[in-house]
């Protein structure tokens, strides 16, 4: 019989009896015994102090480390096995699920952490045909350029029903001077760590059955943020500081979604997975940003405060562009992520599938206009809204974020989550479709 012991850890029976034994009896059932393990890992982790807890949140030979670690994805067994070893890193910064040093081993069957001196037993890892989503991001706010590579199984997304951890680690930007394996000879880009682990990566990602056929970078054609690096000046930074509760952490706007990073919990938010989008709390110097979750991922929101106004134009325009706002469009998003062919949606070449959808759309909108219909009647109207214009302005300004003066009103204050729908009277240009049209 499988260990029990952690259940009176988590469910003591001196408090919670009735509870404690509903979880012995409901262990009987293998469908829903992993899950409760997890919950039970994580009730435990609560109560253990801050040391404990950037170790693993269970002991090694526990039933729920077995799902946390060792678990990250299904018979990982085989990614440790020297034959197969394609790439071996060693002395890499791992921070989740361990912060702790491991050595990086790459083989054709998948990723996986080993002790340095720990033989070759892997720590935790993932298979290529169970990873969900990679990303490499620029670690942001250090002097000396470092790129985090965030890894997640299927599974570890960070939303509601997610079973287990992310992997993330980190790499200098310089040549790959620990590095060793048949990668070293096979083609690679072999100039520094980056290009070597991407290029090894997505080799193996290609031909797999991961949702994904290559590691995601941010780009500048897709985000970039209006504030300036003070460390780096001159050099476009991708992430958005931003809190989710009392944790500060960065958010990343990707080609195939946003990403909330790098402490535990990370979460991936793909374009499958957004209902909607939208914006609240705005004041003259922050707003916040509130993401809900399609019904089958919990259907709840998550919100991400105190984002800087810089950022605002940026973020807004990456949203409208995808049509994250609109929740009409949510069943589209998910039948991209999900894809007729086994892989999810690839990086956006130029215009996406949702972005020629919005254009079409707006091109039937002015292949209707009738400018004569719009003159009816307008004579008179003409004339009061100028008038009406010119009081507006005494009392608003110029509609810009900024008060004037202690007396002036901030339109964003007034408007509240409904601003994300105010743009600037500008005229309405057609735009050029690429490919012609």
């Amino acid at each position: 019989m499988t260990d029990q012991s952690w259940v009176d850890a988590a469910f003591p029976p001196t408090t919670v009896k009735a509870l404690n034994k509903r979880v012995r009896d409901a262990l009987a059932d293998p469908k829903i015994a992993p899950l409760l393990t997890d919950i039970g890992a994580h009730i435990i982790s609560l109560s253990e102090p801050l040391a404990k807890k950037r170790k693993l949140d269970t002991p090694a030979d526990s039933p729920a480390a077995s799902q946390h670690t060792t678990g990250l994805s299904v018979g990982i067994a085989s990614l440790g096995t020297s034959d197969a070893t394609v790439l071996k890193v060693e002395g890499i910064s791992f921070s989740v699920p361990q912060r702790k040093k491991f050595n990086l081993i790459v083989t054709t069957a998948g990723i996986s952490a080993v002790a340095p001196t720990g033989g070759d037993k892997v720590e935790f890892g993932v298979e290529w045909d169970n990873v969900d989503y990679i990303a490499c991001l620029p670690v942001p706010d250090k002097a000396a350029r470092q790129f985090n590579f965030c890894i997640f199984p299927l599974g570890s997304d960070g939303l509601p029903g997610s079973t287990g951890d992310a992997i993330v680690f980190t790499i200098a930007d310089g040549e790959p001077k620990t590095a060793s394996g048949d990668a070293l000879s096979s083609g690679y880009d072999t100039s520094s760590y980056k290009s070597l682990l991407i290029d090894t990566f997505n080799a193996h990602l290609s031909p797999s059955k991961s949702r994904i056929s290559a590691v995601e970078e941010p780009k500048e054609n897709i985000f970039f943020s209006n504030l300036a690096q003070s460390h780096r000046k001159g050099e476009k930074a991708f992430h958005v500081k931003a809190h989710r509760g009392s944790k500060e952490g960065y958010l990343f706007f990707l080609s195939r979604g946003i990403l909330w990073a790098f402490k535990k919990p990370l979460v991936y938010f793909s374009f499958g997975h957004i209902d909607s989008v939208s914006y609240t709390s705005i004041t003259k110097r922050t707003f916040n940003l509130s993401i809900k979750v399609q019904e089958d991922r919990g259907g709840g929101e998550v919100e991400f405060s105190m984002i800087d106004q810089e950022d605002y134009p940026g973020i807004d325009g990456y949203i409208k562009a995808r049509r994250l706002n609109d929740a009409s469009m949510a069943d589209m998003r998910k039948a991209k992520y999900f894809g007729v062919n086994g892989k999810g949606e690839e990086e956006e070449p130029g215009l996406g599938e949702l972005e020629k959808a919005l254009y079409d759309a707006e091109d039937e909108e002015e292949e209707d206009y009738d400018p004569e219909a719009e003159e009816d009647g307008s004579g008179d109207e003409e004339e009061n809204s100028e008038d009406d214009s010119e009081e507006d302005s005494d009392e608003d300004g110029d509609g810009e974020m900024e008060s004037d003066g202690e007396g002036s009103v901030d339109l964003r204050e007034e408007l509240g989550s409904e601003m994300e729908d105010v743009e600037p009277d500008e005229p309405k240009q057609k735009r050029a479709r690429r490919g012609g049209r």
